[in-house]
C-alpha cells in the first residue's frame, strides 16, 4: 500500500513543478532574453519485492532551456551585419546630404562664378561686373569651408560615438564575466544543473554586444562563455576582461582609434569590421575621407587653374593678373612612432596626375616604399636624391630617415579646408589676354620692319619686360645690349617666352622694341578663357574637367548611399529571419504552453485522485482488520 502513496506523491511533485515551469514561461513570455524551460522527467529507480520488479514513479531530472547555439550565433552574426550598416546607411545619407544640395551648394556656386567670368567678358572694364566676379569667388570659397566643416563635424561625431560604444564593449564585457563567476559557481552547487536565468542573462549581453561589435564564442566545460571581438582578441576568458580604449591615431591625433588597454595596447580598429562600432570606423575610412579627399581634389584644380589662368592675362593698370584664390598644399604626417625628427613636404606637381588617394611612405628597410593608403596596393615613383615623384606630387625629405620611418601623404585631404577667396581688388581681375607691342626707332636708316609679337610662353615671368633689339652691324644684332646674334631676315627672334621677325636690311645701328601692350586692358580673352576653364579637362591625366569632377562626386556619393541603403534593406531581413529562427527554438508560444498547462493541471488531478483512492483503499484494509 506503501508504493501507491509514494508513486502518487512524487507524481504530484513532478507534476507540481511542471505547472511552476510552465507558469514561469507564461510570466516571461515578454521578457528580453528569456529562453522557454521544460521539466525533464524520468523514471525513479523501480523497487523490488523478491519476486515482482514494481516502479516507484517519477522524478525531476533538470529544467532545460530551449536553446539552439546555431540559431543564436546566426543572429548574433546578423546584428553585427545589420549594426554596421545601419551606422553606414546613416552617415552615407547625411554626406549625400551635404554634398548633393543644389540650391546654394558647391555646384551652384561654382556655376555662378564662372558665369560671372561671362560677364566681366562682356564688359571687361567694368568695375561692377568685376567686383561682382569677386563676390561670386568667395561664395565658392565659402561654400569649399562649409562643406568640408560639415564633414569634419561628422568626423568629430564619430570620435564620440566609437568612444560611447567602446565604453558599453567594456561594460557589457564586465557584466558577462560576472555572470560567468556566478554561472559556475551555481553550476558546481547545483550538482550540474545550470541556473538557466543567469545563462538568459548572459546570452541577452551577448546579443547586445553583438550589435557593436562582431563577436565569436567558446563554451568552457564549467560553464564559463568566452567572447573575442574581431580577429580573436580576447573580451572575456571565463571570469576576467581584456578592457578596450581609445588612442590618438598614429598620424592624427584627433582621429581616435580602438586598443587594448594593456601597457603594450595593440591598435585593433583594422580587425572591427561589424557592429555599430565598425560601422563608425567605416564610415569614417569608407564614406567621409574619400568624400573629403574628392573634394579637396576640384578645390586644388580650381585653385591652381583660376590662378594660373590669371597669371597669363593683365589686369586694368596692364600687370599681370593676382591670384584669386588660396589654397594649402597636400599634407605629409610624420607617424608617431618615428625615431628621428626627418620631415616631408609635398607639393603638386602634376595636377593631371592628383588623385583623391591617400598614401602611405615607408622606410622598412632602409629604402622607400610608397602604398595606398586605403588597401596597401604598391604605387609607383621615380627618386631624384631627397625629392620622391608620384601620383602627381613631389615629395622631398629634410632628411635621411631612419629605417622603420612611415608618413602619411594627403594630397588633397586638407585643401578644402583650407581654401580662400584673396583680397583681390576689382582692377586686378585679369581680363585682358597678354599681348605684345613692337615698333621700330625712328632713326632707323635701314630698310628692316618687325612684324608682330607671339606670346608662346604666357607663364614666363620676364615676358612684359621691354626688349631692345640693336643691330651692331646689319649681319649682327645684341638683346638689351648683350650678346651678339647673328641676324638672318624673316627668321625667329625669341625671347623672354615670346617670338618676333625682323625682315629686310638693317643698318648699323638700327633698333627695334618688344614690350608688353598694356593698352590692350580692354580685350577680354582672357575672361573668355576664365569662364570656359568650367570644361577644360584638367584632371585625371586631362580628361576631367572641374564641372565633371563636381558631377562625379555627387553621382559617386549619391550612388554609394543608394548601394548601402539596399545592402541594409537586404540585412534587415536576414536579421528578421534570424530572430524569427532564434525565436521558433527559444521564444514562448502562449497557445502550446496554455496546452501544457492544462495537461500538467489534468496529469497533477489525475495523481491526487490516484492518492486519494490509496487512502480509500488503506482505510477499508483498516476497518477490515479492526472487524477481525
Amino acid at each position: 500500500m506503501s508504493d501507491v502513496f509514494g508513486i502518487s506523491l512524487s507524481a504530484l511533485r513532478a507534476f507540481q513543478s511542471a505547472v511552476a515551469v510552465t507558469s514561469n514561461n507564461i510570466a516571461n513570455a515578454n521578457t528580453p532574453g528569456y529562453a522557454k524551460e521544460s521539466v525533464t522527467l524520468v523514471s525513479a529507480a523501480p523497487q523490488s519485492n523478491g519476486t515482482l520488479s514494481i516502479g516507484a514513479g517519477v522524478q525531476v531530472a533538470g529544467i532545460a532551456r530551449s536553446f539552439s547555439q546555431a540559431s543564436a550565433n546566426q543572429l548574433n552574426s546578423s546584428q553585427s551585419s545589420l549594426g554596421q550598416l545601419n551606422t553606414l546607411q546613416g552617415y552615407s545619407n547625411q554626406i549625400d546630404n551635404i554634398v548633393g544640395t543644389t540650391a546654394g551648394g558647391l555646384s551652384t556656386a561654382l556655376q555662378s562664378f564662372y558665369s560671372a567670368w561671362s560677364d566681366v567678358a562682356n564688359s571687361p572694364t567694368s568695375s561692377a561686373t568685376r567686383q561682382a566676379l569677386l563676390g561670386k569667388a568667395q561664395s565658392v570659397a565659402n561654400s569649399f569651408q562649409s562643406t568640408n566643416s560639415q564633414l569634419d563635424s561628422l568626423n568629430q561625431d564619430i570620435n564620440s560615438r566609437i568612444t560611447s560604444d567602446v565604453q558599453q564593449i567594456n561594460a557589457l564585457g564586465s557584466s558577462i564575466s560576472n555572470l560567468n563567476k556566478q554561472i559556475v559557481i551555481s553550476t558546481a552547487q547545483g550538482g550540474g544543473q545550470a541556473p538557466n536565468d543567469l545563462i538568459d542573462q548572459r546570452d541577452q549581453l551577448v546579443s547586445s554586444l553583438s550589435k557593436l561589435t562582431g563577436i565569436s564564442t567558446t563554451l568552457d566545460t564549467n560553464g564559463a562563455l568566452n567572447v573575442f571581438v574581431g580577429n580573436g582578441q580576447p573580451l572575456v576568458l571565463q571570469g576576467n576582461t581584456t578592457q578596450l580604449t581609445t588612442v590618438p591615431g598614429e598620424f592624427d591625433a584627433s582621429r581616435l582609434e580602438v586598443s587594448t588597454s594593456t601597457s603594450n595596447g595593440n591598435v585593433i580598429s583594422g580587425t572591427i569590421t561589424s557592429g555599430e562600432l565598425g560601422g563608425l570606423l567605416a564610415a569614417r575610412s569608407q564614406v567621409i575621407d574619400p568624400a573629403k579627399n574628392a573634394l579637396g581634389q576640384i578645390a586644388t584644380a580650381l585653385s591652381q587653374s583660376v590662378n594660373t589662368q590669371q597669371n597669363l592675362g593683365l589686369d586694368l593698370s596692364g600687370q599681370r593678373g593676382v591670384p584669386l584664390f588660396s589654397v594649402g598644399a597636400p599634407a605629409a604626417t610624420a607617424s608617431t612612432k618615428n625615431t628621428d625628427a626627418v620631415s616631408a613636404t609635398v607639393t603638386v606637381a602634376n595636377l593631371g596626375a592628383l588623385t583623391t588617394n591617400d598614401y602611405i611612405l615607408s622606410y622598412k628597410t632602409g629604402s622607400p616604399a610608397l602604398t595606398n593608403a586605403s588597401d596597401g596596393t604598391s604605387v609607383p615613383f621615380t627618386v631624384s636624391g631627397n625629392t620622391l615623384s608620384a601620383a602627381g606630387m613631389s615629395i622631398v625629405l629634410s632628411g635621411a630617415p631612419a629605417t622603420g620611418d612611415k608618413f602619411l601623404i594627403q594630397p588633397t585631404a586638407q585643401a578644402a579646408g583650407s581654401f580662400s577667396a584673396l583680397n583681390v581688388l576689382p582692377s586686378q581681375v585679369a581680363a585682358a589676354g597678354i599681348s605684345l607691342a613692337t615698333s621700330a626707332a625712328g632713326s632707323n636708316a635701314g630698310t628692316a620692319t618687325i612684324g608682330a609679337g607671339t606670346v608662346v610662353t604666357a607663364a614666363n615671368a620676364n615676358l612684359l619686360n621691354p626688349v631692345t633689339i640693336r643691330f651692331t652691324n646689319p649681319t649682327t644684332y645684341t638683346i638689351n645690349g648683350a650678346g651678339a646674334y647673328a641676324y638672318t631676315a624673316g627668321a625667329a627672334i625669341s625671347q623672354n617666352g615670346w617670338q618676333v621677325t625682323i625682315s629686310g636690311t638693317p643698318a648699323t645701328g638700327d633698333s627695334f622694341a618688344v614690350t608688353g601692350n598694356a593698352g590692350a586692358t580692354g580685350d577680354n580673352s582672357n575672361a573668355l578663357a576664365s569662364a570656359n576653364q568650367q570644361t577644360s579637362p584638367l584632371l585625371d591625366s586631362g580628361t576631367v574637367s572641374i564641372n565633371n569632377a563636381v558631377s562625379g562626386m555627387i553621382t559617386g556619393i549619391g550612388s554609394q548611399a543608394q548601394q548601402i541603403n539596399t545592402a541594409q534593406t537586404a540585412q534587415n531581413a536576414v536579421n528578421t529571419q534570424a530572430i524569427a529562427n532564434q525565436q521558433s527554438v527559444s521564444g514562448v508560444d502562449l497557445n502550446e504552453e496554455a496546452a501544457n498547462l492544462l495537461q500538467w493541471q489534468q496529469a497533477y488531478g489525475a495523481a491526487a485522485k490516484a492518492l486519494q483512492i490509496g487512502n480509500s483503499l488503506f482505510q477499508s484494509l483498516l476497518t477490515a482488520v479492526q472487524a477481525a
